[in-house]
């Protein structure tokens, strides 16, 4: 710890001499779900445990210059604890998230937000291309357009935008960023945006723009990547800032494709959707 991290407890352990031996005796060496309570009974903190015992002894020895300010903090708060032992590792993740997302713990951070997961609505006619980004499913929509839920406010809203932005390049046959919509070149993605197809040309509708994008966010095929990459340069020498550009936006909807797409379309297991609570658990269970 560092020198000017300062000690929220004192120089020998605290919680064996707060709460005593006992409690701790008792724990057993399994996988498990403990939480951490404060004077007024209030739930600080709810953590997991491949081995309980080994877990909650680490908190019962912990001195100042061991442990980080936040882990400080926390024990300086705690009066009381429990547990629940679970059959597996596994298990203990499931049930910890499942407590985070429903009380969301001062001391918890990871899963207690909920609005961080996004919903996709793509839907192609022979007009345009209609986009949506929420956080539910609009209910004036076809929910066969809608896909998700995706988790993560940074990597979707920059991927989705960085695609937005290509399929605008790629349609209109234009390699300067210059020369994109004010809506798309600003710092966060449109949660509506309607793109019309070139009616003089369009390259969406004459070689198969739609079938590329639905396999695409359905995380079946990353074909479209390289659909746009060859639209948008066709033979062209680009600047280098423009090629810079280009392949910033090209990497993001890759990677956004093979962390995002491709293992949600493994986890959906035939179905189209994946709903918000459930996202958590079967990430851990993948």
């Amino acid at each position: 710890m560092d020198a000017q991290t300062p000690s929220f407890f004192s120089a020998e352990p605290l919680l064996e001499r707060r709460l005593g031996r006992g409690p701790f005796d008792a724990v057993p060496s399994v996988p498990g779900v403990y939480r951490f309570y404060d004077r007024n009974g209030n739930l600080l903190y709810v953590g997991k445990a491949k081995n309980l015992r080994t877990r909650l002894f680490s908190y019962k020895r912990a001195k100042p210059g061991q442990v980080s300010r936040k882990v400080s903090e926390l024990i300086g708060q705690i009066r009381s604890f429990v547990y629940v032992e679970t059959p597996t590792e596994k298990d203990a993740l499931l049930l910890e998230n499942r407590m985070i997302r429903g009380e969301r713990p001062p001391y918890n951070h990871a899963n207690k937000e909920t609005e961080t997961y996004y919903f996709v609505y793509l839907r192609p006619d022979n007009e345009g291309l209609e986009f949506r980004l929420a956080m539910r499913i609009h209910k004036e929509t076809d929910p066969k357009y809608w896909h998700g839920c995706y988790k993560g406010h940074a990597p979707v809203r920059q991927a989705l935008g960085c695609l937005l932005r290509l399929l605008w390049m790629a349609e209109y046959e234009i390699t300067d960023p210059m020369h994109l919509p004010v809506k798309l070149n600003r710092n966060l993605t449109p949660m509506r945006f309607a793109l019309p197809w070139n009616t003089s040309a369009s390259p969406a509708l004459t070689t198969g723009l739609p079938d590329l994008l639905e396999l695409w966010i359905r995380g079946e095929d990353d074909e479209l990547t390289d659909w746009l990459a060859v639209q948008i340069e066709a033979g062209r020498h680009l600047p280098p800032f423009q090629r810079l550009w280009l392949e910033y936006h090209l990497d993001q909807i890759t990677g956004f494709y093979r962390k995002k797409l491709s293992r949600h379309h493994t986890l959906r297991n035939g179905r189209n959707r994946i709903a918000q609570d459930e996202l958590d658990d079967l990430l851990v269970k993948a």
